[in-house]
């Protein structure tokens, strides 16, 4: 819009423009002035406005006071108590701890009632030794070491470690079959040592090995090698294929034929030794000829041990130029098994020489 025209001919403003300067001047703030009083500056405000009253619920609370602990008792309580002791106690932590450094326990860690319960009213030692009195008498009796966690209870003696009466009112022979080989050893190594002439009446009497369990193992053995066979009339029993069924059966059988001829060594009983190698000699010969020669090792190895058993006894063994004959003329129908027996002829040979 534009201003109004005068009589002279001339324009003039609005008369709400004149009064523009007037409002900038009022306005104006000087910097300098300090707002120490609002309430001066502003008397139009009420005098709750800046600082209003308390309600009468903040007054109510106000005029409670502390909390108070309750006369009973009760553990969570307790266990804040002795918390905040802690915390006073024990060295403040790192202003700036590691993200990388694992979280540290609490002062108070959780627990069961029934650990709670046990603490009684005891008090605890501190976490930092520094902060306890040492000079008084009475710390050692007052900071007693008691921990809420149960300790190791004492061994107890199981039923079987029960002290059992050694007096055997049963017969003497069913005691005995309960006990292991080493332990009869070492009874009747006892007896012999306090009584000599009990030693003599039992070499007198003391019979040969019984060769019957060597032989029934090495019966069963040779059974699990035939019965891995295949089975079928248009397949071979002897080929590649039949022999890795057998393989595992072979080892087991060639494994029981060379402990129980070390057993039967380190006994020193040289006549049942020669015995057991003709026995195991004709049960490897039963086992089966493989088709492929490399297949046959284990039944090599198994003449060869066998050989060397026989070897050992006839030169450990004091026997008559009989015994040795009758052994001579078994070894040379054995020859067409294996070539390992030469060595053993040959010492027989020379030693029924000598006679």
């Amino acid at each position: 819009m534009q201003g109004a025209v005068t009589p002279e001919g001339g324009r003039r403003t609005r008369a709400a423009l004149a009064e523009i300067p007037g409002f900038l001047d009022r306005l104006r703030v000087t910097p300098l002035q300090s707002i120490a009083n609002t309430r001066d500056l502003s008397p139009g405000l009420p005098p709750g406005y800046l600082s209003p009253a308390a309600s009468p619920d903040e007054l109510l609370i106000q005029q409670r006071g502390r909390r108070r602990l309750p006369v009973t008792w009760s553990p969570d309580i307790e266990v804040r108590r002795n918390s905040s002791f802690h915390s006073i106690v024990r060295t403040p932590p790192k202003n700036t701890p590691s993200r990388l450094s694992p979280p540290k326990l609490g002062v108070t860690l959780r627990s069961t009632p029934r650990k709670r319960l046990l603490l009684g009213d005891t008090e605890r030692v501190p976490f930092t030794p520094e902060k306890i009195d040492f000079s008084d008498i009475s710390t050692p009796q007052k900071f007693k070491l008691t921990s809420p966690v149960k300790g190791t209870p004492p061994n107890k003696r199981s039923r079987i470690e029960k002290t059992w009466d050694k007096e055997i009112k049963g017969p003497i022979d069913t005691a005995l079959k309960g006990l292991s080989p080493s332990q009869l050893i070492h009874i009747i190594k006892n007896i012999t040592y306090k009584y000599p002439e009990v030693e003599e009446e039992l070499r007198k009497d003391m019979p040969a090995p019984d060769l019957t369990p060597l032989e029934e193992k090495m019966s069963y053995l040779k059974c699990n090698i035939f019965k891995s066979l295949p089975t079928s009339r248009l397949t071979s029993k002897t080929d590649s294929p039949a022999y890795s069924r057998a393989s595992t059966h072979l080892a087991a059988f060639k494994k029981c034929i060379v402990d129980q001829g070390k057993f039967l060594v380190e006994s020193q009983h040289w006549e049942s030794v020669i015995q057991y190698v003709f026995l195991a000699w004709s049960y490897v010969k039963a086992t089966p000829v493989w088709d492929n020669q490399p297949h046959n090792n284990t039944r090599k190895q198994c003449f060869k041990a066998l050989n060397n058993f026989c070897l050992t006894a006839l030169k450990k063994g004091n026997f008559d130029p009989d015994f040795l004959a009758d052994v001579q003329d078994k070894i040379q129908g054995l020859a067409a098994d294996s070539e390992e027996v030469q060595s053993c002829l040959k010492y027989l040979q020379g030693q029924l020489k000598d006679f």
